[in-house]
């Protein structure tokens, strides 16, 4: 597969940010924690305002680092995800695609469609690089369990974290509501973490598919008559 796009390095360095945003995540839910049980013993006469500040001087050392992981991430699985995507119209035609390629950038951003657009996209980018169905023309080919698992795990993480975003941008923030934002985090971290091993996997198996050069199955010769002389 000389003429394939490498895809191998690049998804290794999408599957080490993934897994880096997911060790991320669990930092920053113990800094929820932190938050919530600092604010409320202060309210008790349990601590100072300094243990707050040194609470909100912590969280901005995790919050910024996370974001900037989440958004390399990202950008670097995407990048990955286009160069499989123009592998896998040189195992199929480009027509057969559900999406085309200006999709698998936009189909993450545009409201509404970004809940299967690149489902759709990474599904058929699987079942084109899949060298077991490469006989069957690619919307007959059966998709992979393991994609709908991960992306279900993912859009349950999207939708944890904007709720998590929603209760931080209230004006005044009280014990209840820290609360509250730790346990979404905490939930949320669950629910990344399965889909950041599901999404490794993901990224893995397809990158397998293209660099192990497909060996068609041999065929069956045709049955050889033994012609006798019967004369």
């Amino acid at each position: 597969m000389e003429h394939f796009r490498p895809v191998r390095g690049i998804g290794l360095a999408a599957s080490v940010l993934i897994g880096l945003v997911a060790v991320a995540n669990i930092v920053n839910t113990a800094t929820d924690w932190w938050s919530y049980t600092a604010l409320r013993d202060y309210q008790d006469g349990n601590a100072t305002i300094a243990d707050l500040e040194q609470v909100d001087a912590v969280t901005a050392l995790v919050t910024v680092p996370m974001l900037l992981l989440q958004l390399a991430a990202g950008v670097v699985f995407i990048v990955w995800l286009y160069r499989a995507r123009i592998n896998a119209e040189r195992l199929t035609y480009a027509t057969e695609h559900r999406r085309s390629r200006v999709w698998v950038w936009l189909g993450w951003f545009v409201p509404i469609v970004n809940f299967w657009f690149p489902k759709q996209i990474v599904d058929d980018v699987w079942r084109a690089s899949d060298p077991r169905q490469q006989t069957v023309p690619l919307q007959d080919r059966r998709r992979a369990g393991l994609t709908t698992v991960w992306w279900a795990a993912f859009l349950v993480t999207q939708w944890l974290d904007r709720i998590y975003t929603r209760i931080y941008l209230r004006e005044e923030l009280t014990p209840d509501l820290l609360q509250t934002a730790a346990v979404v985090s905490s939930v949320g971290t669950v629910s990344g973490l399965v889909a950041a091993l599901l999404g490794v996997q993901v990224v893995v198996r397809i990158s397998d598919f293209q660099t192990v050069p497909f060996t068609p199955p041999p065929t069956v010769p045709e049955t050889q008559h033994d012609y006798q002389d019967y004369s």
